[in-house]
């Protein structure tokens, strides 16, 4: 159906309060639903607003790391605080559906070389989430199955200035707001 635009007044669900498990997330643009508050929030940041959404779509060229655009089939957007070493948020959600077993591969063959997985609440079912070390960085990511949607979100921020277990917390409460506004 037609999307409906949210404005929330009350702060988003932290992870651990949310049953993203009953969640469905419609394979449809949602940064826009994104609460500006969370992202404020997740980048630490002190002004609603500051940081700019950089949304693509499906069949857009988008440098994915490697510094060279890939063809993606993915709704998302980023997210920066604009700092020389910044802090990061970003989520997509794969265009094509996700059947269960593909969804249970995409956990199995994710990589996981300097990462932790991370216990706690589900992001959607199956889930997976870890933490990474980049170069000095630390990225924190929920991945999950929502319905027939594969949601991925990720918060990374230089290891220097934001400790592993505020990034974890963040990560969380930033992970809850997208759910919400992807679904």
């Amino acid at each position: 159906g037609p999307r409906r635009r949210r404005r929330a007044t009350a702060p988003p669900p932290a992870l651990t309060d949310l049953d993203t498990t009953a969640l469905v997330v419609e394979r449809s643009p949602f940064c826009d639903d994104v609460d500006p508050a969370a992202v404020t929030a997740a980048l630490g940041t002190s002004d609603d607003g500051e940081a700019e959404a950089a949304p693509y779509s499906s069949g857009d060229a988008v440098d994915l790391g490697s510094g060279e655009g890939q063809l993606v089939h993915e709704l998302g957007c980023r997210w920066s605080d604009g700092a020389e070493e910044p802090t990061r948020a970003a989520a997509w959600v794969f265009v094509p559906p996700v059947p269960p077993a593909e969804a249970e591969q995409y956990v199995a063959a994710t990589p996981t070389d300097g990462c932790n997985a991370l216990e706690g609440p589900a992001f959607g079912a199956p889930t997976l989430a870890l933490a990474c070390a980049l170069p000095g960085a630390t990225e924190v990511s929920f991945r999950g199955l929502f319905g027939d949607a594969w949601l991925t979100c990720t918060l990374t921020a230089p290891t220097a200035t934001t400790p592993a277990e505020e990034l974890v917390e963040r990560a969380g409460a930033w992970c809850a707001a997208v759910a919400v506004a992807a679904s």
